[in-house]
């Protein structure tokens, strides 16, 4: 009798133990079915922005001048942001006119032809655009971006692509994400739109 009690009790916790294995793979496999966030599913609101030089500008517009626009964000002193500002002008000049475009955010200066800007500025080399902080950009941009250097790429329709950089990277890296995500937007509505590479 003591025999056939002690075989019921381990074939009931075997039992309970396959039942407890099956729920936890089902809820696995649940798990692995569920939707993930796409990258791109960030998209920036219109709002109004100043350059360094003054002039004033709005996102929509700025993005519409091509279809991929690489943000740079960065300030007078951080110690990695000139390097690869200096590999941003390059890639500038190499991308011109190929769909792709180099903005330049200086955080933290508000001051337009703020003297310690334009001076890295000139020692980089890099003279695309860049915009002056203010409270809006920090509100759609800067505050979901604390770190710099930070990197975004953004469409011509506004959509954030991919994650945000926050290290400083050497060309070849740059180069690379440059042509992968612009491959993403291409619409090739222009003769160079797509001649990246």
């Amino acid at each position: 009798m003591k025999k056939r009690i002690f075989l019921f009790t381990i074939l009931t916790c075997a039992a309970l133990m396959l039942s407890a294995c099956q729920k936890s793979t089902g809820a696995d496999d649940t798990k692995k079915d569920a939707p993930e966030m796409t990258e791109d599913s960030y998209a920036f609101e219109n709002f109004k922005l100043q350059r360094l030089d003054g002039t004033e500008t709005d996102l929509n517009s700025l993005l519409q001048k091509a279809e991929l626009t690489v943000v740079n964000i960065w300030d007078p002193a951080c110690e990695t942001c000139p390097d690869e500002m200096k590999i941003f002008s390059e890639l500038s000049g190499q991308y011109s006119g190929k769909g792709i475009q180099v903005v330049g955010i200086v955080r933290g200066v508000t001051k337009e032809k703020d003297e310690d800007a334009l001076a890295v500025i000139a020692d980089t080399d890099a003279h695309y655009i860049h915009l002056l902080d203010s409270d809006e950009l920090d509100k759609q941009i800067l505050d979901q971006f604390p770190d710099t250097p930070t990197t975004i790429f953004i469409s011509r329709d506004g959509r954030q692509l991919g994650t945000a950089y926050t290290k400083a990277e050497d060309k070849a890296f740059w180069e690379t994400e440059f042509e992968k995500y612009h491959s993403q937007v291409c619409e090739n509505d222009h003769p160079a739109d797509c001649a990246v590479g």
